[in-house]
């Protein structure tokens, strides 16, 4: 290349014409010969620029080698972030400002109105009157953006979404729902640390499932029960039961009691979200939005249906790493059973719902502006509803409480929660001895908790 370059070089230098003279029979002719000198001082710069491009060129040359490495590993990172994208792909067409259409806040204004006005006949009062007068407001509001084309669809969905739980609280809610006792001050003042730590007697190999002692302050067994899930975590068709916690400790005298054929039966458990209480398991139905029950004794299930739940990875909790077939859970206090989940029309919020026993009918229904997939998993303590985040791979925090007496919300709260590994199944609360208990990646953790 570098001989090329000289060649073109001498080649646009042009021919020089001289006169010759003749002395003594020679021609004699004078010849300026420095226009053949060789170019020195372009040869250097030509050089120089050779040695620049080849280093160029192998920086180039590097930078394609080792971004062919990283190649795949950026197309990993961007399927994954895309295939956690997917799952909130719903708020595109159906967020806060194009789901809730006109017809549907017609629908809803409709419902809440034979709500308020069914429990303005139970109880007549001045507050249910109110409501009667916020809802027809709203009404005006609504035929207003009909008419004008002007539209302020969260600012109507939280008038709604308030109303809605302040006439949950004017319904008839037996008299003890506002106890005093030990649910007075409401609020939970702290947790301690694990008074019971224990390896699930499946294995550590089993990471999902729930455990505890039977919820009902009726009952006169100190019954403590394990429920582990199969199939990637998911299914599950067998509870095991121990009599008194001395045998839970030990691993000894338990019965293994079947719910369902098998784990891909339709009334086999789906997911974590179990609880036993006074001798009836309650969990999520197989693949389907319903509560089932199913009673130890006479073996009768039976089937709630829970309307618009989100189900099968739809609303799991999800704050740090997804926590899946977590769309429903259960929970028991003292005040009731409770059931909780997430809907679109509330815009993946967590919805909270009091269940009857006796008829297994929902009775009661809340809407929060806790978004379910912002928390690793929830509880109730005295008609409260607790969340929790995860901080690290041992500690989560209480950070959040929605009070159904009073339908106020505290995101402020820190209440320290200690466990042994990252993942969070199940969590719930037991008014029998008021501990909390977590099933946390195969390990059966036990807190006392202090209000």
């Amino acid at each position: 290349m570098i001989l090329l370059v000289l060649l073109l070089t001498a080649s646009a230098v042009q021919t020089q014409r001289v006169q010759g003279q003749e002395k003594n029979g020679l021609c004699v002719c004078e010849v300026n010969s420095t226009i053949w000198a060789f170019p020195a001082v372009k040869y250097e710069k030509v050089t120089q620029l050779l040695q620049t491009s080849e280093a160029s060129l192998h920086k180039l040359q590097l930078q394609v080698v080792m971004t062919n490495k990283e190649l795949p590993q950026l197309q990993t990172r961007l399927e994954n972030v895309t295939a956690r994208l997917q799952r909130f792909q719903y708020l595109n067409t159906h967020g806060p400002y194009n789901d809730l259409h006109l017809r549907q806040l017609r629908e809803e204004l409709q419902e809440l109105q034979e709500t308020i006005s069914q429990a303005h006949r139970d109880r007549p009062g001045a507050e249910t009157q109110k409501l009667r007068t916020e809802l027809q407001k709203v009404q005006t509001d609504v035929e207003k953006m009909y008419r004008d084309d002007v539209f302020n669809m969260e600012s109507v969905r939280e008038r709604l979404r308030s109303l809605n739980n302040r006439v949950q609280n004017c319904r008839t809610i037996p008299e003890d729902f506002r106890s005093k006792g030990p649910c007075f001050h409401r609020i939970m003042k702290n947790i301690s640390s694990p008074i019971i730590n224990k390896l699930s007697p499946f294995g550590k190999s089993y990471i999902s499932g729930a455990w505890g002692r039977d919820t009902s302050t009726d009952s006169q067994e100190e019954r403590y029960w394990v429920q582990p899930l199969v199939n990637g975590h998911r299914f599950g068709n067998t509870i095991r039961l121990y009599r008194s916690f001395d045998d839970f400790m030990a691993g000894r005298n338990h019965r293994d009691e079947s719910i369902a054929p098998s784990y891909s039966h339709s009334e086999a458990v789906q997911g974590p979200g179990t609880i036993l209480h006074n001798g009836v398991v309650y969990y999520q139905c197989y693949t389907t939005a319903e509560l089932c029950s199913f009673d130890l004794q006479t073996k009768e299930i039976r089937r709630l249906k829970l309307p618009n739940a989100g189900v099968n990875n739809k609303f799991p909790y999800c704050y740090y790493t997804c926590s899946d077939w977590t769309d429903i859970d259960v929970a028991a206090d003292s005040q009731g059973l409770w059931v909780m989940y997430a809907t679109e029309g509330n815009y993946g919020n967590m919805v909270l719902s009091r269940v009857d026993k006796e008829h297994f009918n929902i009775t009661h229904t809340w809407k929060t502006r806790l978004f379910k997939r912002s928390v690793t998993n929830a509880f109730m303590v005295c008609g409260v509803l607790y969340a929790t985040r995860y901080i690290d791979q041992y500690k989560e925090e209480v950070f959040y409480a929605f009070d159904t007496a009073t339908g106020t919300e505290d995101n402020m709260l820190s209440m320290p929660l200690e466990k042994v590994s990252a993942g969070v199944a199940n969590l719930h609360y037991n008014p029998t001895d008021m501990k909390l208990y977590m099933y946390n990646d195969g390990y059966l953790l036990a807190y006392q908790a202090f209000y």
